[in-house]
């Protein structure tokens, strides 16, 4: 039975569809489009050449993991042989491959899944996830790649980013992957209670429905630094926080500190009290969790720190897009940057928010082992982004320290 689940369109925005599967023949097809080199060799494994280094890959169709499961998870269903492939690829001096293709309508993505996961750690499970807010931000970035808290890492790229990821397959043979550390540091939270409850008393107070146009119109009234950001809701936070901060005369428990400097913290926050940074971030509930920083810098400040944490005030909100009310935020937008398209940004612009929950995360060496890492997107030399971190949503309970209801 087909069921509407969450689809990908080429610019990234997410949509429900039915799933598109390709027959093994246009599988080959599809590959042998984008990956260069692609032969089958004499027993029948489909085999590349890139810069006279040879792999091998062993592909499936990207589909929806099945009723009951929500309607982002999608999957590859693993062979029985994968073991077999895996050997006989190296036998040959193969690096070997395993690959997930997507296709949706105009839309073509490749997940390549890190193969080793699944013969060493993963050798009875019969599929490999993948979300399609992965899916959507190789969309849009055409490279995403996370490694999560279980070690496992998955790389999502568009045709841009083939040879990309095969020249960082390349250089990252020789590395070993291990499994990841599961031991857990008894680190205590430092944070004082009067500056928890002064971060809780303004997620309390403050107004729960946000409207772009109004927000836009109240940070450009300030000659806020941030008045024209595209993805305004974040940095209307920030714009709100930063007055209450002033307001109450907070600045000795809580200030702003953002160091975009050359080896600078990129952080929004810094308690002076307790000599520790944080950050502020909203997400959509429908999100699989938040998007956080350079994992350089978090490591920095946290990794075999016991007295380091980083505190990420998150708030999570519904969301409304404005393709479905007629592109007023887009147009205002663009509009007050002068721009001729005025619907520039369109399928990613939010019309309004509401704020659904707050959490207090705490980031720590005790907890860093539930973090996953991810890459987005790719530089003007070629190379994937620097890596940042990612807090799953279903990991927050590793990290609140405090949380409350904003509805």
């Amino acid at each position: 039975m087909a069921f509407l689940v969450e689809q990908v369109n080429t610019d990234g925005t997410i949509v429900c569809d039915y799933d598109q599967t390709l027959s093994v023949r246009a599988l080959y097809e599809r590959i042998a489009t984008y990956f260069p080199g692609i032969y089958r060799d004499e027993d029948g494994i489909i085999c590349g050449v890139y810069q006279g280094r040879k792999y091998s890959i062993r592909a499936k169709n990207v589909s929806y993991l099945g009723n009951p499961h929500p309607v982002f998870k999608k999957r590859i269903q693993i062979a029985n042989d994968l073991k077999e492939f895996y050997q006989a690829s190296l036998a040959k001096g193969y690096r070997p491959i395993l690959l997930g293709v997507y296709t949706y309508k105009q839309t073509v993505l490749f997940c390549a899944f890190r193969i080793e996961d699944f013969i060493y750690k993963k050798a009875h499970n019969s599929s490999a996830h993948v979300y399609s807010s992965d899916l959507s931000d190789a969309a849009e970035h055409d490279y995403f790649q996370k490694t999560d808290y279980f070690g496992n890492q998955i790389t999502v790229f568009s045709p841009k980013g083939v040879e990309v990821f095969l020249r960082e397959l390349f250089e990252n043979t020789g590395q070993t992957w291990g499994t990841p550390d599961l031991f857990s540091v008894d680190v205590s939270n430092p944070m004082p209670q009067h500056i928890v409850q002064e971060i809780l008393t303004f997620f309390q107070d403050v107004n729960k429905e946000w409207r772009g146009i109004d927000c836009y119109r109240q940070m450009i009234a300030a000659n806020y630094r941030n008045k024209y950001q595209p993805e305004w809701a974040g940095f209307y936070l920030e714009f709100l926080f930063e007055q209450y901060l002033v307001e109450h005369q907070l600045q000795d428990d809580i200030r702003y500190a953002q160091d975009k400097s050359k080896n600078g913290i990129d952080l929004d926050l810094y308690f002076p009290t307790i000599g520790c940074y944080g950050d502020l971030k909203t997400h959509s509930i429908e999100s699989r969790g938040v998007q956080d920083n350079d994992w350089d810098t978090v490591f920095s400040l946290i990794d075999g720190n016991p007295r380091g944490h980083l505190y990420y005030l998150v708030c999570e909100h519904e969301t409304i897009k404005d393709r479905v009310c007629n592109y007023e935020v887009t147009e205002y937008w663009n509009r007050a940057l002068h721009k001729e398209n005025l619907r520039s940004y369109g399928g990613r612009m939010k019309n309004q928010v509401t704020l659904a929950d707050f959490y207090l995360l705490d980031i720590n060496d005790g907890n860093k082992q539930f973090l996953s890492q991810f890459k987005q997107g790719i530089n003007s030399n070629g190379k994937p982004r620097a890596p940042k971190i990612m807090v799953e949503r279903d990991q927050f309970k590793n990290f609140a320290i405090a949380e409350m209801p904003l509805l």
